[in-house]
């Protein structure tokens, strides 16, 4: 579907070219007034990354501190770079799974120490 880019209220001609997932292009073709589905797109992307996202303000220890404040959507990365970090949490996780049941075994072998000591 070409995609026309709303730029100062007017809409420049630059060709793109994407495949939406099926419920979504349903849901544009129901949605859409015939010819409106590239406007509608482009509105949408530009609401997406321009519109405020709101949420709670957290103080130093984590508690809701009754304010909204302006946040963000989160950064956009590539699938290659997604895929880099997915592997490094997964790693991370792994030595954080390892050193609680490291600290579990010592935990329990504490109390096993003591009573081996002779009275």
């Amino acid at each position: 579907m070409p995609f026309l880019w709303n730029v100062g209220g007017s809409m420049s001609k630059v060709l793109h070219s994407f495949t939406l997932h099926d419920h979504t292009s349903e849901l544009l073709r129901k949605k859409s007034k015939k010819g409106y589905m590239s406007q509608n797109v482009s509105a949408a992307i530009e609401w997406y990354y321009t519109s405020p996202v709101w949420t709670k303000e957290r103080d130093d220890d984590g508690e809701y501190t009754g304010k909204l404040v302006r946040a963000n959507k989160g950064v956009v990365i590539a699938p290659y770079e997604r895929k880099k970090y997915q592997e490094i949490i997964g790693t991370l996780n792994k030595q954080i799974d390892a050193l609680e049941a490291q600290k579990k075994a010592l935990q329990n072998n504490r109390f096993k120490f003591w009573k081996k000591l002779p009275q």
